[in-house]
């Protein structure tokens, strides 16, 4: 498993494009996989794994993880303008270092020894 407390990537350019080709890789394996083994379609499985994703990252803060399920939504609705879709991405930022800021707090051992 990947160690959460290594710091976030944030990359542009021709470096992003390569991260998102990983990452649709391995999604998209995984995908393959999982929904091969239910018997259900990728979609399916897709949407059975946002539902597991949001009640785990709500364990570590809801209302940020609410803050960026709602900026996700407002960035994919057809017929947001591109100023909306930019102050969505800024609230999903947020919402994102709000979560980091939450796993960091449980990563750490000194967690209420305070």
């Amino acid at each position: 498993m990947a160690d959460p407390r290594k710091t976030m990537r944030c990359v542009t350019g021709d470096e992003e494009r390569t991260v998102r080709e990983i990452v649709n890789k391995h999604l998209i394996d995984c995908t393959i996989a999982g929904a091969t083994e239910l018997g259900c379609t990728g979609a399916s499985f897709v949407a059975l794994g946002v539902g597991m994703w949001a009640a785990e990252m709500a364990e570590l803060d809801g209302k940020a993880t609410a803050q960026f399920l709602r900026a996700l939504a407002d960035m994919v609705e057809p017929g947001r303008s591109r100023e909306e879709k930019q102050e969505a991405e800024a609230r999903r930022q947020q919402a994102v270092k709000r979560l980091l800021a939450a796993v960091d707090l449980m990563m750490n051992d000194a967690e209420g020894q305070a």
